[in-house]
């Protein structure tokens, strides 16, 4: 929430002062953004969820309908946050930002935008839409009552948005149902819920995101590609793995009860095995972009030169690890009390 809250404040400096410098904020300032929405995708299972206020449905839908977003472009600009809100995911979101600010993997020229305002119109507009989803989700974890004045200021903005999460109370202040297990018939439960949680991103990043626009040839399945940083949104899912199941945000703030904690009391072999194939679902991801390749230029050299047993072998390496370290995570259930 606080990096979309930055992205929202450098996109409307953009529009207001369409500069090389702005423009550098900007897009660096929606990268800041998309790596902390990547790194919490482990925690899709609480209010973020499909089933639940489906706010990754809203702001990370993909590919895009870019015949729609361009026909909106064409009325000229006044497309409101409200409006954008109020759209499906697939014109508004991370991706329509990105869209929006990168072209083949560099910032796009100012200028570009300059000639068109109603494309700085949308960006904002999007973006609007994009923070109030953020906030949406920082306040159904963790309560309105315990977020900042700021927070709530944004949160109230768009009524809309209170009322989605007022009409779905089973998911407001879900961190607390979580670490109670409010809602769950035992805290066994609520471990499995973070297990298979785990396993249902590392099965989407190696069947869904990897595997199936590899092997359709489909560039335009790639997602993130117009910044080239699909094979980063790929490695910061497998992170937000390791985040949920050791506790923390990072590797300098581990928690000392963690659900790896509670599998390594049961089978520390286990415990071993997830730890090692995270790390090597990690390292292979990033393999596949050898030689400073994105993963869209490694799907395009597919399709227009052919299958290549390098880039094949690389690519498998990275599905199977992914698809062995949701394996990993589903065989948790076995040993939860």
């Amino acid at each position: 929430a606080e990096a979309a809250l930055v992205m929202r404040q450098a996109n409307i400096a953009l529009k207001t002062d369409p500069t090389d410098a702005a423009m550098q904020a900007a897009s660096g300032a929606w990268m800041r953004a998309r790596i902390a929405w990547e790194i919490s995708e482990a925690f899709l299972f609480g209010p973020v969820g499909e089933n639940a206020l489906d706010i990754d449905g809203h702001i990370d839908s993909w590919p895009l309908e870019l015949n729609d977003i361009q026909a909106e472009i064409a009325k000229g600009g006044n497309l409101t946050g409200a409006d954008a809100w109020n759209k499906e995911g697939n014109v508004i979101g991370f991706h329509v930002t990105e869209y929006l600010l990168y072209r083949e993997g560099q910032t796009r020229p100012v200028n570009d935008l300059k000639s068109n305002p109603a494309e700085l119109n949308y960006l904002v507009a999007a973006t609007d839409a994009l923070v109030w989803d953020c906030v949406l989700a920082y306040v159904a974890w963790v309560g309105e009552e315990n977020v900042s004045s700021e927070m709530k200021t944004v949160f109230n903005e768009n009524p809309a948005v209170v009322t989605h999460l007022n009409n779905n109370p089973n998911f407001k202040n879900f961190a607390n149902r979580l670490t109670t297990a409010t809602g769950y018939s035992s805290w066994g439960a609520t471990l499995n819920e973070i297990a298979s949680g785990s396993a249902d991103i590392a099965d989407e990043v190696g069947a869904t995101k990897i595997a199936q626009p590899y092997a359709d040839m489909h560039v335009e399945d790639v997602e993130s590609w117009y910044s080239w940083h699909s094979l980063d949104d790929y490695q910061n899912n497998i992170r937000s793995i390791k985040n949920a199941y050791l506790g923390g945000r990072d590797d300098n703030s581990r928690t000392a009860i963690s659900l790896s904690s509670y599998v390594k009391g049961r089978n520390s072999e286990l415990d071993a095995n997830i730890k090692s194939k995270i790390e090597d679902c990690l390292a292979k991801i990033a393999a596949i972009g050898t030689g400073e390749r994105s993963f869209y230029e490694v799907v395009r050299d597919k399709k227009n030169n052919g299958a290549n047993a390098t880039d094949d072998a690389r690519v498998n390496a990275a599905v199977e690890a992914c698809a062995k370290l949701g394996e990993l995570f589903g065989s948790i259930a076995d040993i939860i009390d």
